[in-house]
């Protein structure tokens, strides 16, 4: 078993002696409904916090899936352009029109 600090004993033995506190230990009038308006305000300010930060996770959730499947689907793309060019450039209406 250790043995006791001196200068821990001397300490507790002066902090007995010492007289009582006397002072008035009440709250100050309005403090507990000051307390409670800033818990609720905090709780509603918290709650905003929480709604900001989960929707810009929303937005890069939705940023990434639109990226994804704009890049799954790139080279289908491209070749429905490419066939529409093609179709355009032999339209024989429009080469009708075009020579009237």
């Amino acid at each position: 078993m250790n043995t006791p600090n001196p200068l821990w004993s001397r300490l507790v033995k002066a902090a007995r002696l010492a007289p009582a506190d006397k002072r008035d230990e009440a709250a100050p009038a309005g403090f507990s409904t000051r307390v409670a308006a800033l818990a609720f305000a905090s709780a509603e300010a918290s709650f905003q916090a929480m709604l900001a930060r989960l929707s810009w996770r929303a937005l890069t959730v939705a940023a990434l899936v639109m990226a994804l499947s704009i890049a799954a689907n790139f080279k289908p793309l491209l070749s429905s352009l490419d066939r529409d060019a093609d179709t355009a450039l032999n339209d024989p209406v429009g080469e009708w029109l075009n020579l009237s």
